[in-house]
This record gives structure tokens, sequence and C-alpha cells, in this order.
């Protein structure tokens, strides 16, 4: 867990934002391999790349919350089940918007997916971003002065050059 948190702003940011690009870019390109599409090859780097994004949040928010000095303390099962609500949300909407032509999605998946997955991204990103203030102010943060950090954690891949300089400045303090 310690050497993902370990790595730098550019090299995090280069891992998310080339899913992002191959799976934007494979479907305007048309071509077959085998008996894979190209939309279906996107389709599998973007659950891949959502899945990069969520275990990079739950990667932080299970360190920031063993740390020992933390002032906020939250249930690491509620969060893994947040972000994985936060996954199969994010996945369906992706292949909604892939329109696989082979593939069927039941309506009740997204209908029940939607509320859990905006919950889901509600306390993940809001627990994760209220211990690292916490552990940062040395209390526990208050609403107004994490929400930032909560929008920021959630505008990735672009906030990860603000979050993972400060997570490597409390990485080295722990150690």
């Amino acid at each position: 867990m310690k050497e993902i948190l370990r790595l730098k702003h550019w090299q995090v940011f280069s891992i998310i934002a080339i899913g992002y690009i191959i799976s934007y870019v494979l479907p305007m390109i048309n071509f077959k391999i085998g008996g894979i599409t190209s939309i279906e090859l996107a389709a599998i780097a973007t659950i891949i790349t959502l899945i990069l994004l969520f275990s990079y949040t739950l990667t932080i928010g299970l360190f920031l919350n063993n740390i020992k000095n933390n002032t906020y303390h939250f249930k690491n099962w509620i969060l893994i089940i947040a972000i994985l609500c936060c996954i199969l949300g994010y996945s369906d909407l992706s292949l909604l918007r892939l329109k696989l032509d082979d593939e069927f999605i039941p309506f009740w998946i997204g209908f029940i997916s939607t509320p859990l997955t905006f919950c889901g991204v509600c306390y993940a990103y809001y627990s994760v971003a209220k211990s690292l203030k916490s552990i940062e102010l040395d209390r526990e943060a208050k609403f107004s002065e994490c929400i930032i950090d909560a929008i920021t954690l959630f505008a990735l891949p672009i906030g990860v050059w603000f979050i993972q300089p400060r997570l490597n400045r409390i990485l080295t303090v722990v150690e």
C-alpha cells in the first residue's frame, strides 16, 4: 500500500490519464482483433481505469485511517463498500456510454446503482478528505475545511497534482 503512496504526482497522473485517453480514443477507431472489437476493448480499458481510480482513493483512505495520530477515524468496511458501489455505478455509466450492441444491461441495474453510487462517492471522498485534513491540522476537521479536498480528490486525475505531494509529506512524517 505504501508503494502506491510513495509515487510522485506525475506518475499517478500518467497511469490514470493513459487509461482515460485509451477509453475515449478506442471507440473512435474502428478495428477488430480476433473476436474483440475496439468498442469492447474500450469498455475493458474504461473499467480497468475506474478500478485503478477508485483503488487509489481506497488506498489513501485505508492508509490515513490507520495512522495513530489521526483524530478522525471511519469504518474501513463502509469505505470499501462505498468504493465498490462507485465502481459498479461508474462502470454501468461507461458501458451505457459505449452502447455495446451485443450486450444488454437491464434498466434496474442503473436504477439501483445511481443512488448507491451517489452515496458511495459522497461517503468515500468526504471521509478520505476529512481524514487527510484532520491529520494535517492535528484535530478533527470541520466540513468547511475539508470540502475543497473532497472536490480535489473527486477531480482525479487533475486532483493528484495537489493531493499526492501532501500524501508524500504525511508518509515521510509517519515513517
